[in-house]
């Protein structure tokens, strides 16, 4: 992931146990979850490094990461619709 390839860190923390979710706040803004399961736990080095390097405290990618979110939720909701 040389490049900030939003979905495949998605599925990287998804794969190291971490799942993110995010939630829509008053102000119109999202903020981005992270739920740890214990595989997580035992992946905590991974994750820390793979969040600080793609992510870190840039909102810019914090906010795609929010979009992207939000696109795989709506997908998701109109598959259980079918």
């Amino acid at each position: 992931m040389s490049e900030f390839d939003i979905d495949a860190f998605i599925i990287e923390l998804d794969r190291l146990g971490v799942k993110l979710t995010m939630t829509r706040l008053a102000d119109g803004t999202y903020r981005v979850n992270r739920w740890r399961t214990p595989e997580a736990i035992r992946n905590a080095e991974q994750v820390e490094r793979l969040w600080a390097t793609h992510i870190g405290d840039d909102k810019t990618r914090m906010r795609l990461l929010a979009d992207r979110l939000l696109a795989w939720a709506s997908a998701a909701n109109v598959q259980h619709q079918k």
